[in-house]
């Protein structure tokens, strides 16, 4: 009975080590291909909270960093906070900011961070979360920096100062 627990192990842990180590290499490969479609910024299409369409194609020439957001994020609320404070000195930056949440929401949450009608921040429904699928989100905020030639140069998750994705930029504070 011993011998035969000893042979049954011998050969279901190698098949569940062989699986386990295929499955991780299946999710790098995967993971690497989303990051690499995220490259150049992929096409999306969305209404900004002034009714007008924001697409790939009719963005800001420069430096853009597109932001995944929700009103109710208290991470999201630190990073507008500190944005609020240092936006002027970094208008060469476009930030194209997107939710799901209401237009309404998204409105009221830009105007709580005096931001709503800043030239350089487009406020972004995004209804049926379709940017965020497509742009590989995993947890917000999500901060996507692309330089002048739409390349991208910085892509994180979650709390990280402003200044920090701004350094991307060579930007000084």
């Amino acid at each position: 009975m011993k011998n035969k627990n000893l042979k049954i192990l011998a050969i279901v842990i190698p098949v569940l080590l062989i699986g386990l180590m295929g499955y991780l290499f299946y999710n790098f490969q995967h993971k690497k291909a989303r990051v690499k479609a995220l490259q150049n910024i992929p096409t999306f299409s969305v209404k900004d909270i002034h009714g007008n369409t924001i697409t790939n194609q009719n963005l800001p020439e420069g430096n853009k960093i597109l932001v995944y957001f929700s009103p109710d994020c208290e991470f999201c609320q630190a990073e507008m906070e500190a944005l609020s404070k240092i936006n002027s000195n970094h208008k060469n930056i476009h930030w194209i900011m997107f939710s799901s949440s209401s237009m309404k929401e998204i409105a009221d949450f830009a105007r709580k961070y005096k931001l709503e009608n800043t030239e350089n921040i487009s406020w972004c429904q995004d209804p049926m979360a379709k940017v965020y699928t497509k742009f590989a989100m995993k947890g917000m905020p999500y901060f996507l920096g692309y330089n002048s030639e739409n390349k991208l140069i910085h892509r994180s998750t979650g709390a990280i100062k402003i200044e920090k994705i701004l350094a991307d930029f060579n930007e000084k504070e």
